[in-house]
């Protein structure tokens, strides 16, 4: 039971995707930050990342700074990309119906259990967040490194 947070929001991530999909997050990115995305890109940017869910899920608390690296990725998209994007450029942003509805809800039960099972330190939130952020931006730092060649 403990691991069921990891897998409830690699499904709430499918639905995120879809959001973003659905409601053109590739038109409204372009038009909030001038980066330039491909659909296949996106597609194959958000397959890592349902993969990443899949892994961290399936490895739980054997390795919970791994698997909290997901939740981390998850929690920083909604609230930076999401929230904090759209209350700064007073736009909405695809995907902050899913970030306010599932992954905050969701990542907020799995740092509740990292509490309850005393792992969840400074340390602990640091390096996690920063292996979240790295994974986060590494699609736009791919996509400057093309952007340059």
């Amino acid at each position: 039971m403990d691991s069921l947070p990891f897998w409830i929001l690699t499904v709430a991530y499918a639905g995120h995707i879809l959001e973003e999909y659905v409601l053109d997050w590739r038109k409204w990115v372009y038009e909030t930050s001038g980066l330039t995305l491909e659909w296949t890109e996106f597609f194959i940017a958000n397959f890592a990342v349902i993969i990443l869910g899949i892994a961290c899920s399936a490895t739980g608390f054997e390795c919970p700074v791994f698997s909290y690296m997901f939740v981390a990725l998850a929690a920083i998209n909604a609230i930076f990309a999401h929230l904090g994007t759209t209350v700064i450029k007073r736009k909405f942003s695809p995907g902050l119906i899913t970030s306010v509805l599932l992954f905050i809800p969701v990542c907020t039960w799995a740092y509740i259990i990292a509490g309850e099972k005393e792992i969840l330190t400074v340390t602990f939130i640091l390096i996690t967040s920063g292996g979240g952020l790295l994974i986060m931006l590494f699609p736009v730092i791919l996509n400057f490194i093309k952007r340059k060649m």
